[in-house]
């Protein structure tokens, strides 16, 4: 009888071990995904900022620019 007290008491500690377990790697991988996500954001904004730059860098040379006859 105290053998299987002992071995579900074992049962039921391994399972909560494994269910924190995959709880974490589920929590691991929602913060991957939006660290991801921001990720892509960010650098979509820094494409974007650095076409901006470019173009205000050339405006110069347009605005000195004569018109052709």
């Amino acid at each position: 009888m105290a053998v299987a007290t002992e071995v579900r008491r074992v049962r039921l500690e391994a399972q909560a071990r494994y269910s924190e377990v995959d709880l974490l790697v589920a929590t691991l991988r929602d913060h991957v995904r939006d660290l991801r996500l921001q990720r892509d954001r960010l650098r979509a904004e820094l494409t974007e900022a650095q076409e901006t730059s470019r173009l205000a860098r050339t405006a110069w040379l347009a605005r000195g620019m004569k018109p052709l006859r």
